[in-house]
């Protein structure tokens, strides 16, 4: 598919705004592994080819496993994620779909376990910046860089 137009060049000044939400979310003080978790499941959800190759090799330079690369999609029957990992797995994935315009007591409650409230305000916004960035990037058909050698 052809790119449809290039964010950086006409729209730069939202772009950089972008960029403000992503520098809070990585200073955010969550760790970046389970942050590149949440972003690759979004991503396989909305289907953004661009933030799936971005955030794979990211993900593996901040502690993610093969196992938890390859076993992602399937993360609920997969026995190589924390209790914290799947918490935050559940949020993202009901904060991505918001089936009936609503995020449920029971993904909220686990959650609650895992979290404090400030990370989970957080993650909330590493969440909404993900979706924000798949939504950009499919709908610009911005393609996917491929580095030779990471796949």
């Amino acid at each position: 598919m052809k790119q449809r137009f290039d964010l950086t060049e006409v729209a730069a000044a939202g772009y950089k705004a972008m960029l403000g939400v992503h520098s809070y979310v990585q200073k955010s003080g969550l760790d970046l592994g389970l942050l590149e978790l949440v972003k690759m499941r979004a991503s396989q959800i909305n289907g953004c080819a661009f933030c799936l190759a971005m955030h794979a090799p990211l993900a593996r330079q901040h502690g993610v496993s093969e196992d938890q690369l390859n076993l992602l999609v399937a993360w609920r029957e997969a026995p190589v994620f924390s209790p914290r990992e799947r918490a935050a797995l559940a949020w993202a994935e009901s904060m991505t779909y918001l089936k009936d315009g609503d995020v449920p007591d029971s993904i909220y409650e686990p959650l609650c376990q895992q979290f404090s409230t400030k990370e989970i305000a957080d993650l909330s916004f590493a969440v909404a910046e993900i979706n924000a960035w798949n939504r950009l990037m499919v709908s610009s058909r911005t393609p996917p860089v491929i580095v030779a050698g990471q796949h």
